[in-house]
């Protein structure tokens, strides 16, 4: 792996700010024309920062080792793929003995940090009173190449671990993130195994990217409705949100209707809508109790994920994350325990992940 010691200081910086970190995006098209997607680059660590307002904000590192590059010509590149992933900051970390004053001044005024790699340490320091903590399993970057090649023993897995490290993340909308990450776990349900650990991990992986959705969801479902005081009110709203607003909602649901019933299944009054829909709402309506506390819940996920990854009885650091907000906690077992059970994972999966989230609280 490239530039590991400084994504591995990004990784430690993340979690110690309870930020929520992905190692190694891969960015693709989603909208490209060719029959294979494209690699259009690579981003080292993509962090999503909690936000009272909107679930997330968004920060990206950039860590290169080129001595020759010009630091304000990478962070030219880096706004673009700030602007493209709708993120507002980005850390550029270089392999220099120094930066101008002038090209990180010019850098800040379009939302970039330049640091020397030698810098770092002091940046971080100065500014996350965690760092030097004990961080967990997520914060190592050992963990996230034993995730990463899983895969490797097991191809049939690759698919899912596409969608974890690429698919996923180039989803602007909260909704289609949602939907879609729902059918990418039922879709390769069957290859996992809960005796294995790298399964368990995965698994626990797209709970964790579930529940950052969810995360934003409820964040934008709450700034619209506050507590909907109506059953049906919630349940009509979170379906034209799911789906990209109520003509895109209704036209999915013809299509819909006219297949099951081309298929002859008498529809009745069933629409378009996520699996165990009765449980998604009741899911939805708990987390609007204490939205800004539902972003905190993917870490806690993950760090459980990583954990299982290692058959590790060490969840020192999952439980302090439910100590700091036992809200996320809670949500987190509320989240893990619909996800599976709405992608129809083997009832195992439950006791590997939701009983050990719920020994934290």
């Amino acid at each position: 792996m490239k530039d590991r010691d400084q994504k591995h200081n990004a990784l430690r910086y993340c979690v110690s700010k309870r930020w929520y970190p992905q190692l190694e995006v891969d960015v693709h098209s989603l909208q490209g024309v060719a029959r294979k997607a494209v690699l259009m680059t690579d981003l080292d660590v993509f962090a999503s920062i909690p936000d009272d307002f909107g679930g997330y904000r968004q920060a990206v590192f950039d860590c290169k080792t080129l001595s020759r590059e010009s630091p304000i010509n990478r962070s030219m590149w880096l706004r673009g793929v700030l602007d493209r992933l709708k993120a507002e900051h980005g850390f550029c970390i270089l392999k220099k003995a120094s930066i101008e004053a002038d090209h990180r001044l010019v850098a800040d005024q379009i939302g970039v940090f330049l640091l020397a790699e030698d810098e770092f340490d002091i940046f971080a320091t100065a500014t996350s009173a965690h760092y030097g903590d004990a961080l967990g399993h997520t914060a190592n970057i050992d963990n996230w190449e034993q995730l990463f090649a899983v895969a490797n023993r097991f191809p049939a897995l690759e698919s899912a671990l596409v969608y974890l490290r690429s698919t996923y993340w180039m989803q602007d909308d909260p909704g289609a993130a949602c939907r879609k990450t729902v059918a990418a776990l039922h879709e390769v349900r069957n290859e996992f195994d809960p005796e294995k650990t790298g399964h368990v991990a995965m698994v626990a992986d797209f709970c964790s990217i579930f529940a950052r959705s969810l995360a934003v969801f409820s964040a934008r479902l709450f700034r619209a409705y506050l507590h909907p005081k109506h059953q049906e009110r919630l349940d009509e709203a979170a379906k034209v949100m799911l789906y990209g607003g109520r003509d895109a909602y209704e036209h999915r649901n013809h299509l819909y209707r006219l297949l099951k019933e081309k298929a002859g299944v008498e529809t009745g009054n069933v629409d378009l809508a996520l699996p165990d829909w009765a449980a998604y709402i009741k899911l939805l309506r708990q987390l609007l109790d204490a939205p800004v506390a539902v972003a905190q819940s993917p870490l806690i996920i993950r760090e459980l994920g990583f954990a299982c990854l290692l058959d590790s009885n060490d969840l020192s650091f999952a439980k302090q994350l439910c100590q700091e907000s036992p809200q996320a906690g809670r949500f987190a077992v509320l989240i893990v325990s619909y996800l599976l059970k709405s992608a129809k994972l083997p009832p195992e999966f439950s006791e590997k992940i939701t009983n050990k989230l719920i020994s934290l609280l």
